[in-house]
């Protein structure tokens, strides 16, 4: 196999993969955050300024159920 002829495929190659690579998985959007509990980031605020984000994000998290996603959304609106 002669070097430009390998060179093409290794292009096209190259830009299959970015094309499909980038799709979403599921295709599916994801859903809307939830509403924050207010009663836990009353709790999480005083964990927040001693301790730092990932703390009063796993607190949050402890007290609600909520996923990572969502407890890192409402403890960023503190």
């Amino acid at each position: 196999m002669d070097m430009p002829l390998a060179l093409g495929l290794i292009a096209a190659a190259l830009v299959i993969g970015f094309v499909f690579g980038r799709r979403a998985p599921g295709g599916t959007p994801l859903p809307p955050p939830a509403s924050p509990d207010q009663a836990a980031l009353a709790a999480v605020r005083p964990i927040l300024a001693s301790d730092g984000m990932i703390a009063a994000i796993k607190a949050y998290r402890e007290r609600t159920g909520a996923g990572l996603r969502d407890a890192k959304l409402a403890v960023e609106t503190l």
